[in-house]
C-alpha cells in the first residue's frame, strides 16, 4: 500500500506543534542570536535534554542556524533563518486574526 503524502501546511504544522518549539521560536524572534543557556533561561521549566531536541529539529527544517565559534570554552549561538523570520511574520499576521475575530466576553 502506498504511503499518503502529506499536505504541506500538515507538515509544518506537525513541527511547530511540538511543545516548547513556539517559546523557542519566539525567543530568538525577540531576542535575536541566543546561547543555549540563555535559551533554557527564558524557556522557563525546560529541559536540556529536550531544549538539544527541539534545536536540532528547527535546525533540520531550516527554520534557525546553528553557529559555532572556535573559542575555549566552546561558544554555540542560535538565531532565525530568513526562513525562520519568514515565519514569525506568518504568526505576527495569525496574532491580528486573532485580536480581530476572537469573542469579546
Amino acid at each position: 500500500m502506498k504511503k499518503k503524502k502529506e499536505c504541506s501546511i500538515t507538515g509544518i504544522m506537525i513541527k511547530l506543534s511540538k511543545k516548547w518549539t513556539l517559546i523557542i521560536l519566539n525567543e530568538l524572534s525577540t531576542n535575536g542570536k541566543r546561547r543555549f543557556n540563555e535559551l533554557m533561561e527564558n524557556a522557563e521549566g525546560i529541559s536540556a535534554r529536550t531544549l538539544s531536541k527541539r534545536l536540532k529539529e528547527l535546525e533540520k527544517a531550516e527554520l534557525i542556524t546553528k553557529k559555532s565559534f572556535k573559542e575555549t570554552p566552546p561558544r554555540v549561538e542560535y538565531s532565525l533563518t530568513n526562513s525562520g523570520k519568514e515565519l514569525i511574520k506568518c504568526f505576527n499576521y495569525l496574532n491580528k486574526w486573532v485580536i480581530k475575530w476572537e469573542k469579546k466576553s
